[in-house]
């Protein structure tokens, strides 16, 4: 198979335009021969009818889905902040990891019966497309507009993407009559995908972020990445929002205490706030989604509003030089060590069942799970103790020097697990 896509891939090596409708496109194939010639940058057009440009992609998926991707660190992104370097970046890395999970739906036997993936595959298929035949300038970033355009549309498109994920596994396995598809694999399988997301989406991000205003984007020096983050501005933030969200839903509010310490100065920091390069957004979401658990299961079993206020929860964080830990604490009961395990499950709840209704307080269900890989997206980790009778810790771990913050990639073993369950490729 990748060698028939090696000869397909040949004679196309450079798709730059959108097609417009109709039974065959023009494509730009570079001439360097002919620029040499001719002392011009002129492109040669090929008309490539729409059944073989299909053909293309697809043989070009197949094998770009086997091409390694390199993981990049924080420190990467950071010397990368030109649009136009961006760009480049994205058009040469973001096709690998679209390609990635087209082939991992691909091999799941099963998935064409099941709407979402179907969904989620053919979108998927359509944003490799477009990434393929965007025009983009490299001359300047007010030549990126088109690619910009692109990337927009990408973003809002795929929105959607995690509840359909984890409501088409869930129908797969309900479908599956030889019970081939175990939580185990599925939780697994989900755990690569959506951690393939979340790489492909910070570069996307990152390049709307730094791309300036007057071009469509946001006009941010560092993009998405604040190289002077504050882990405990970020808390404050998140325990007023997750407070607010909880007395509108339940009527209550148990109080919520941060606390900042440092390993060189060993008492209660206040305005010595340690600072770190990372991206706010993602520990924003972690503790945000820590917190709405903490909160509701203190509100959940408490037994009146007097209890509620005599359970606070903690939340302390500490730094030295290479490392911030988080730990969130309540004294909500726990959980029984016989359910603990389905904290880390994406099919037992309100996104997965339809017996089971999301809340503004409650979610989706797969608040912890995906919290957990923006954790480890950056080579931080998530875990989460239980003390049944009394309550329950979370700890989080992040990396601070930006040097080690080097993103996590979907192992090999998620296209492996998915060909032994498919016993062949689709």
């Amino acid at each position: 198979m990748q060698d028939s896509a090696r000869r397909l891939l040949s004679t196309c090596s450079a798709l730059v335009r959108y097609p417009h409708t109709g039974e065959s496109i023009t494509i730009g194939r570079c001439s360097r021969r002919f620029a040499q010639v001719a002392g011009s940058g002129s492109e040669q057009l090929v008309q490539v009818p729409e059944g073989r440009l299909k053909e293309l992609l697809q043989a070009e998926v197949q094998y770009l889905a086997t091409v390694p991707i390199r993981a990049l660190s924080l420190r990467d992104v950071l010397d990368c902040l030109n649009p136009c370097d961006l760009a480049a970046l994205i058009h040469s890395d973001a096709p690998k990891r679209f390609a990635v999970r087209i082939r991992m739906i691909e091999n799941l036997s099963g998935w064409r019966d099941v709407p979402e993936l179907v969904g989620i595959h053919s979108n998927m298929t359509s944003w490799y497309r477009m990434l393929r035949l965007v025009q983009r300038n490299s001359e300047s970033a007010g030549g990126l507009s088109e690619f910009a355009t692109c990337i927009k549309n990408i973003r809002a498109l795929g929105k959607s993407v995690v509840s359909g994920v984890v409501v088409g596994m869930h129908k797969l396995r309900q479908a599956a009559d030889d019970g081939s598809y175990s939580d185990e694999f599925l939780n697994a399988w989900m755990d690569g995908f959506l951690l393939s997301r979340i790489g492909t989406n910070t570069l996307l991000d990152q390049f709307a972020a730094c791309l300036a205003k007057d071009n469509g984007g946001l006009g941010r020096p560092t993009g998405i990445i604040d190289p002077e983050c504050d882990p405990t501005k970020i808390c404050g933030d998140a325990a007023r929002v997750v407070s607010r969200l909880c007395q509108n839903e339940t009527g209550y509010a148990p109080p919520i205490v941060v606390e900042t310490y440092a390993a060189d100065i060993p008492r209660v920091q206040v305005d010595s706030p340690r600072l770190f390069s990372y991206i706010p957004s993602y520990l924003r979401y972690i503790m945000v989604e820590l917190l709405k658990n903490s909160l509701a299961a203190t509100v959940q079993t408490a037994r009146s509003r007097e209890e509620v206020e005599c359970c606070p929860v903690h939340v302390l964080v500490t730094t030295d030089e290479h490392q911030v830990a988080i730990r969130v604490s309540d004294r909500a009961g726990g959980m029984p060590s016989a359910a603990s395990h389905r904290i880390w499950s994406y099919l037992y709840g309100a996104a997965a069942r339809n017996d089971h209704v999301a809340t503004r307080l409650a979610g989706y269900g797969v608040g912890l799970p995906l919290s957990r890989l923006h954790a480890r997206y950056l080579g931080g980790e998530l875990e989460v103790r239980s003390f049944p009778g009394f309550g329950t810790d979370a700890y989080l771990v992040l990396q601070r020097l930006d040097r080690e913050q080097v993103e996590t990639l979907p192992s090999d073993g998620n296209l492996v697990a998915t060909r032994q369950i498919s016993g062949r490729f689709t």
